[in-house]
């Protein structure tokens, strides 16, 4: 449909020779108008729009950002603590590590669906902040744990806390944006996840230099304190900054005629009212081929992104590293996403394709997987470099997700179901599949999980292809 614009508008330009000159300066000024949308999308809009998209920027993605961000702050500290005196402190044998990740997981799963059903009805500017407060008061209880089980429990209602957090944020952004717009925000608010994942390691490497033992506490207790600490005034940032949906926000910030100006975009952009949950409403959606075919590739992408996280157990297993060198070598994985995805996201929305931005991931972290499932004979520092690689996997999921907010666009009850259960759907296969496949025994070999991950990848290209067929197929 674009593509169609474009043809229309040139030939509209070139109607008779005496048009020339003016199409040329036409021509010049889209050129330029093109290069401030890869620049930013909203520097060549009426001052109305950039005043609109501002305030929604300032707004909607320092709470998602930064929230975001502690999050994931949170998962990748269970790894570093791990690593940094928990095992011995809470006799941590076996499996029970990967316990940790499937009990968090599980609370994950469980929420999720339900969540953004209920946010159909309840207004997520309340919703989802009290679910924040709550995962604030989990987290300062982790730091105080005393056995295994006791962690079980508080990574479980992290779990379930978190669960509401990401297909509402998903939902929100795909509410207020349009096309030209949502890839790079969607890329911000997921490549601060790992901002936070990367700070995580040189936190735990400073906590653990300088403040084990403080207060009677060990340095990795006290990691998740700060994490519950800079968490909670986001919780409460929330009940302010979330601006619901354009059909029934309330937030002070938005003026009523930016508000009529936002439901206009929207209703321009194709999105279609929003209704609240019913069961024929959910029937419709089964009904769809795009609840299937998303969901399906989402967990085996989801699925597949195990791969990197097993670095650091790779480098403690060398005896080579001190324990800060373990934490912090790892980090260059996150940094590796942050890159990829804002490159994505800005890439996706310049020449507005979604597919090959994600075919371009898999891609890589296919070639990565292989090297780690053949594992011996292949270099030391081609295993260094490929858990380096898969740091350009997981920045295409945002770029997946919006392909999803765009092409449910007019079913806004399909658009937010499919957001939820994908990623569910995709976590409660990723809570039990790591049990079996990246059993922390095997460590660091693991030719069961490596191996099958590069099936899933496999899986999930000829998933997208099955997705992208049917899309062109319904255009």
């Amino acid at each position: 449909m674009t593509e169609q614009f474009k043809k229309n508008e040139v030939s509209a330009q070139v109607v008779s020779p005496s048009t020339s000159s003016l199409a040329s300066e036409t021509e010049q000024k889209t050129l330029k108008q093109r290069i401030r949308e890869i620049v930013w999308d909203n520097l060549d809009r009426s001052p109305e729009e950039r005043r609109l998209i501002f305030k929604l920027d300032i707004f909607i993605l320092t709470w998602a950002g930064l929230t975001y961000f502690s999050k994931n702050l949170n998962s990748n500290n269970l790894s570093n603590a791990y690593v940094s005196g928990m095992k011995e402190d809470l006799h941590v044998v076996g499996n029970e590590y990967q316990t940790f990740t499937t009990m968090w997981t599980i609370g994950y799963v469980v929420s999720q669906i339900p969540s953004q059903l209920i946010c159909t009805r309840v207004r997520p500017s309340l919703w989802c902040p009290s679910w924040e407060l709550l995962w604030v008061a989990v987290t300062f209880a982790t730091a105080g744990v005393k056995t295994p089980h006791q962690l079980y429990a508080c990574r479980f209602l992290v779990g379930l806390a978190e669960g509401t957090f990401y297909p509402a944020v998903h939902t929100i952004l795909g509410g207020w944006y349009t096309k030209r717009e949502l890839a790079k925000r969607a890329s911000i608010f997921f490549a601060s996840a790992f901002v936070g994942s990367m700070f995580s390691g040189y936190l735990q490497a400073a906590l653990y230099t300088g403040m084990d033992g403080t207060g009677g506490l060990a340095g990795w207790r006290w990691l998740f304190i700060f994490d519950g600490v800079i968490t909670f005034p986001m919780a409460v940032w929330g009940y302010y900054a979330l601006p619901d949906l354009p059909s029934n926000t309330r937030v002070h910030w938005l003026k009523p005629d930016e508000i009529l100006f936002a439901r206009q975009r929207m209703v321009d952009a194709g999105k279609g009212k929003d209704e609240p949950v019913t069961l024929n409403g959910i029937k419709r959606v089964l009904r769809k081929w795009h609840f299937w075919v998303y969901t399906a590739y989402y967990t085996f992408f989801i699925c597949s992104e195990n791969i990197g996280i097993y670095m650091n157990l790779w480098l403690k297993s060398l005896d080579r590293y001190t324990v800060p060198q373990i934490n912090t070598y790892p980090t260059v994985i996150n940094a590796m996403t942050i890159v990829s995805t804002l490159a994505y996201g800005w890439t996706s929305d310049a020449i507005q394709l979604r597919s090959p931005i994600v075919y371009f991931s898999l891609t890589v972290c296919f070639f990565a997987a292989m090297n780690l499932a053949i594992w011996d004979g292949v270099p030391f520092g081609l295993k260094w470099a490929s858990y380096y690689l898969t740091g350009f996997a997981q920045g295409s999921g945002p770029i997946f997700l919006t392909m999803v907010n765009e092409e449910c666009a007019a079913d806004s009850l399909e658009r937010k179901f499919i957001l939820g259960t994908t990623n569910s759907v995709a976590y409660a296969f990723n809570a039990w599949i790591p049990l079996i496949t990246y059993n922390t025994t095997k460590a660091p070999r693991f030719l069961v999980g490596n191996s099958v991950t590069v099936g899933l990848i496999v899986c999930a290209g000829l998933t997208l292809s099955l997705a992208v067929f049917l899309q062109r197929r319904d255009a």
